[in-house]
């Protein structure tokens, strides 16, 4: 199994000119101009300005509200956004799994935490007609709550999953899974903890409990620094994304919506399409944080190393941008107005996690010759991610961070050594602690970067990837 992450830093609702080297009021070359939501690239309005001033019917009113500076009223709140994404290979957790190293939110704290899985069920024609799976999601809910609070320790000792522990579901509804789409509603007030960091003011006027974090117990014995709640999560057969805030961030977040895509196999032949299976697609959280809208999508592409795999990835890409909707729940809008269906456009920052599954268009040798001595960097440009972007076919406007950690695929189960490298025999197959299968061996496939996390948008700066 192969795992990334990220973090990255949201600037919640205005521009902060630290987090570019361009002025206040920042742009991003090559971002797309949809009809709503982000402003084109020699705009200088500010995105959620021009959605607002949409509402103001009166020409001359809303032309004055467009030419104020948002900063003239808004208040801005930086918010630190940790994601991850982990392909299991459809293996279920081991006993005891402590994954607190890799999430990493004792040390660092986030605001929110936001982990994709692919593969979190095996495959098989049985997994990908139920489309969804709560014992496996929950065993891994219950692994996250873990490592969220104290290093996998757990408020409730990690027994019985989120939705058997209060610090995890309060505030939370869940939703129909029987639509692609669907909406949650939270209210952080509800919640059985009760704690907020930095006092329980609303409204924007304390940041996401970026420097503040929640009192110990009453009692006195030792209780996580901060809290976390879920917000939403979402699974399509083996994509599943599970989205977490603190209890002081969760009380600024609102309208969560979830929705799903499916880009697998086809059912019917010809122009008679029953229907695409969810093997591969994407799963994706919409919410807004204060008032800003975000986007996280967690997808799992097409697989394959043949000539034309790569334009497969990038067509799952353009189906899931395309596809995806977010239907409004009743009473989106606070100001009565008639909210519509939500889509990629219309979030105005956007962080993008999964197995992408491009790979290197050079041969297996050249590539593992190049891990062994190092030199894995230069193989960068023969990445299909890389190239596809660069030809304008798939993630035109997105970015992702300089890649300076090796190969994430395929690697065997339970180790850091590469598959398929011609190295196993027959006395090796059931040897040692790990299990290794001597007909995954026999398969070819070149390492390569196929877990990857993206992200477009306004006010947003990445540090490590």
């Amino acid at each position: 199994a192969a795992s990334t992450s990220t973090w990255v830093g949201f600037d919640d609702e205005a521009p902060s000119a630290s987090d570019f080297s361009a002025p206040a009021v920042a742009t991003h070359p090559g971002f797309p101009a949809p009809s709503r939501g982000v402003a084109k690239p020699e705009d200088s309005v500010h995105p959620l300005t021009r959605q607002w001033a949409s509402r103001i019917g009166n020409r001359a009113v809303r032309d004055a509200f467009l030419a104020q500076p948002i900063e003239d009223y808004t208040s801005s709140h930086e918010l630190s956004v940790w994601t991850g994404t982990w392909n299991t290979n459809g293996k279920r957790p081991p006993p005891g799994l402590d994954i607190s190293p890799w999430l990493d939110a004792v040390a660092s704290k986030p605001d929110i935490v936001v982990v994709g899985f692919q593969e979190i069920v095996p495959l098989t024609p049985g997994k990908v007609l139920a489309v969804e799976d709560e014992k496996a999601t929950r065993e891994w809910e219950a692994i996250i709550e873990r490592a969220l609070h104290e290093g996998g320790g757990g408020p409730q000792g990690g027994a019985g999953g989120p939705r058997g522990a209060s610090s995890s579901t309060a505030g939370w509804a869940s939703f129909d899974g029987d639509d692609n789409g669907a909406w949650t509603s939270f209210d952080a007030a509800s919640s059985e903890d009760g704690r907020r960091s930095g006092g329980d003011t609303a409204g924007g006027d304390t940041a996401g409990g970026g420097s503040e974090a929640a009192g110990a117990e009453a009692s006195g014995a030792k209780a996580p620094s901060r809290r976390y709640v879920r917000l939403a999560c979402k699974q399509l057969v083996g994509v599943y994304i599970t989205v977490w805030a603190t209890t002081e961030a969760a009380s600024h977040v609102r309208d969560v919506r979830v929705a799903t895509v499916s880009t697998g196999f086809n059912l019917g032949v010809g122009a008679l399409q029953v229907a695409t299976l969810g093997n591969k697609g994407g799963a994706a959280v919409w919410l807004r944080i204060y008032n800003t809208p975000a986007l996280f999508v967690c997808s799992h592409l097409s697989a394959g190393s043949k000539p034309d795999d790569a334009a497969k990835r990038s067509q799952d890409y353009h189906d899931i941008v395309s596809k995806l909707s977010f239907p409004a729940p009743p009473a989106a809008s606070s100001d009565g107005a008639v909210e519509r269906s939500a889509s990629v456009k219309d979030a105005f920052a956007s962080v993008w996690i999964g197995d992408l599954n491009y790979r290197l268009n050079l041969p297996d040798d050249t590539v593992r010759d190049a891990i062994a001595g190092g030199t894995h960097a230069k193989l960068l440009s023969a990445d299909q991610l890389v190239l596809e972007q660069a030809a304008g076919r798939a993630f035109v406007g997105w970015t992702e961070a300089p890649v300076t950690f090796l190969p994430t695929y395929k690697y065997r189960p339970g180790t850091n050594q590469y598959s398929g490298g011609g190295d196993v025999d027959d006395d090796d197959e059931d040897g040692g602690d790990v299990k290794v299968s001597k007909k995954e061996e026999k398969k070819k496939r070149a390492p390569a970067w196929c877990d990857r996390i993206l992200w477009r948008g306004w006010g947003i700066n990445q540090p490590p990837y």
